[in-house]
């Protein structure tokens, strides 16, 4: 009897170990470069945080409402291999990602164009190496704007990862890094 007490804690021992690995299963990721559900989130070295917080209708388009630290409100919505980017309530959007474009094929944004330099980059983050990356560049192509341009990487089944800025944080150039991130309520850090 007492022997089958001590086989009978054992095995619920075993299983209730065994439960507890499959619920800490690995992070699975997308092939989504820019996952967009209410609740993700973003985390960058000096920039802070970033959120969804809600879906909205904007002339008759559905986008994700975008909050950062500072209380800016953005809009985002995909349409096909293409990411929209609304800055106002009364903006038309703007091309930001075209995620299907050619290698250095150029579009119009905001006071400049953009363009697809790299689909294989390899982004670091803490020792841990991001491959697959696409990133983007954006520059001003007039000359009586200051030289200014940036730089966003995205990473399949995270977004955002990287990203640059001229002339922000009291520097003339600073590389922005993912500090953490909450994609479809998985914790992502590297820190």
């Amino acid at each position: 009897m007492r022997t089958l007490l001590m086989f009978s804690i054992i095995v619920i021992g075993l299983v209730s170990c065994e439960k507890e690995k499959s619920e800490n299963t690995d992070l699975v990721l997308s092939d989504d470069y820019l996952p967009l559900s209410v609740g993700n989130e973003w985390t960058f070295e000096l920039s802070g945080r970033q959120y969804i917080s809600e879906k909205q209708t904007i002339n008759g388009l559905e986008y994700y409402k975008f909050i950062d630290n500072y209380g800016i409100s953005m809009f985002y919505r995909i349409e096909g291999d293409k990411i929209y980017k609304l800055s106002s309530l009364d903006d038309t959007g703007e091309l930001l990602f075209d995620l299907a474009a050619s290698l250095n094929e150029k579009w119009e944004y905001s006071i400049g164009y953009a363009k697809l330099v790299d689909r294989n980059a390899t982004v670091e983050i803490e020792g841990v190496e991001i491959d697959n990356c696409l990133q983007f560049n954006y520059f001003s192509e007039d000359l009586m704007v200051m030289d200014y341009g940036f730089s966003i990487w995205l990473a399949p089944g995270i977004g955002f990862v990287q990203r640059t800025c001229q002339e922000c944080y009291n520097s003339a150039f600073e590389t922005l890094k993912l500090e953490k991130a909450i994609i479809d309520r998985q914790l992502i850090e590297f820190n």
